[in-house]
């Protein structure tokens, strides 16, 4: 049975026709041509796909490569008429939530990066598209019916097919991509299935707890920003990347990601060569670089810096209602300082520059914030705060490590907090710490020593003696209550 095409089929082909006759042009075709050809890398095709099957609201997707053919399906919805207009033109977009921001209208587009002709079926649509006029369709009569939208394309060459399948298998390594989409949850790539699935909120508004299911199994956890609008300089770079004069940005969200293995770097939802000195990954639109691995210098995109504050902002204010949030136990709430990077090291590398904007931003968003976290739950400064070493806390009660250290005024940090977020928060000036010579050194100074909690409390402080021994200058024990 023949298919036939939808009512709108026909005014949109027409257009497309119209516009293939500007765009052959002399004048014009140099110009799209090298726009085009910025978009043609297999090392894409997946990504641009998911984005749009994502916008499409998809659960699952299949990604095949059958013999030479390689094959995209997704069950989101069919295509509407401004949807199907949108794909039959160039540099256009109708995205409702922005990805990346790359060159508009290019997702379908980058399939020609694979072979010269691509199919499309959907429910309602069956057509054909061929490189040389990529946005023109061609109507298939004999295309059988499909419950799913469909795109195919023979792949051109072996080096081609070989680009794609080393992205597909970096897809299966790595899936922390399938993080950023907002709808799909399932993606088999050869047979083989990475799958996100929500486990619950995470401890403020706007995290969340997701497990990702691959060759192995992780959980993370995901911070996302609210939509803000681009600023004025941002949009006028990017309308200058584009080379347009109208242009209208939807508003962009940022994501902050904890527990991903490995380095931690910067996405545009695939993952770009940025690492960061940070202890999260992020997500957000930036700007890349023409080879569409890395991003922007920072220093001269006013997009990148923007992106990356909000990211760092995004961070310290996570941290600051996470440390806040009293339904959660001191254990829980101590987890928070996972947010709080390390200082990072200064260089020109646009790594240094964008950990260094993340940090900044992070430190002005916990401002003047209480942020040391105390055995009784409340949040203090520094000045206000007495932190011990660890082992110490094994040693006394928290009332007598306050009078140990003659300190009744002050409260105690929390000993939930471990050893690396205590150096941090020292490095930023968040905290004095107290060593176990200051420990050793305050037992000298003393009139009376309070007495341990218990026996194991008083081998714990034996340990501790005996380790800094050299400190003693006489005997202590006739002195301890």
């Amino acid at each position: 049975m023949k298919r036939n095409p939808p009512a709108f089929f026909e005014n949109i082909c027409k257009r497309a026709h119209e516009l293939w006759k500007q765009l052959e042009d002399p004048e014009l075709a140099g110009p799209w041509k090298q726009l085009f050809r910025q978009v043609q890398s297999p090392r894409h095709v997946l990504s641009e796909l998911l984005q749009n099957a994502d916008d499409a609201g998809a659960r699952q997707v299949t990604v095949r490569i059958q013999e030479d053919v390689f094959l995209f399906e997704h069950d989101g919805h069919d295509f509407t008429e401004q949807e199907f207009a949108s794909l039959c033109r160039f540099g256009f977009s109708n995205k409702r939530t922005l990805h990346t921001i790359g060159f508009r209208g290019i997702g379908f587009k980058s399939t020609f990066s694979l072979g010269e002709s691509v199919e499309l079926l959907t429910p309602t649509l069956a057509v054909r598209f061929e490189k040389q006029r990529f946005t023109l369709p061609i109507w298939l009569e004999e295309a059988p019916h499909c419950d799913l939208t469909r795109i195919s394309v023979r792949i051109q060459d072996k080096k081609r097919k070989e680009d794609l399948r080393k992205n597909l298998n970096e897809w299966i390594k790595s899936p922390a991509s399938l993080l950023f989409f907002s709808h799909i949850e399932e993606l088999e790539i050869d047979g083989r299935t990475i799958r996100k699935q929500r486990v619950g909120e995470g401890p403020i508004a706007g995290s969340e707890i997701i497990r990702l299911v691959s060759e192995k199994t992780y959980e993370v956890l995901c911070f996302t920003s609210e939509e803000e609008p681009f600023p004025e300089e941002a949009i006028e770079e990017i309308r200058q990347e584009r080379d347009v004069k109208d242009l209208n940005l939807p508003p962009s969200r940022v994501e902050l990601v904890l527990g991903l293995p490995g380095k931690q770097r910067l996405y545009t939802v695939l993952p770009t060569g940025v690492e960061i000195d940070a202890p999260f990954s992020c997500n957000a639109p930036f700007l890349q670089d023409p080879g569409r691995f890395g991003i922007k210098d920072p220093s001269t995109s006013p997009t990148n810096r923007w992106l990356l504050a909000r990211l760092g902002r995004l961070g310290g204010r996570s941290m600051v209602e996470w440390l806040a949030n009293e339904r959660l136990s001191l254990k829980e709430r101590a987890k928070a300082y996972r947010l709080l990077p390390s200082k990072p090291h200064e260089d020109s590398s646009i790594e240094a520059q964008a950990s260094a904007i993340l940090c900044d931003a992070l430190m002005e968003a916990i401002d003047n914030h209480p942020i040391l976290l105390t055995t009784e739950g409340k949040l203090t400064h520094s000045e206000t705060c007495l932190a011990p070493p660890h082992r110490a806390y094994k040693v006394w009660t928290p009332t007598h490590l306050l009078e140990l250290f003659e300190a009744s005024d002050k409260d105690l940090l929390s000993s939930a907090i471990i050893d690396e977020h205590r150096k941090n928060l020292a490095q930023w000036g968040f905290l004095e710490k107290l060593s176990e010579e200051d420990v050793v050194n305050q037992l000298q100074r003393v009139e009376s020593v309070p007495k341990p909690n218990d026996f194991g409390g008083l081998l714990v402080l034996w340990s501790l003696v005996w380790q800094h021994r050299h400190q003693f200058r006489y005997n202590i024990w006739g002195h301890t209550k």
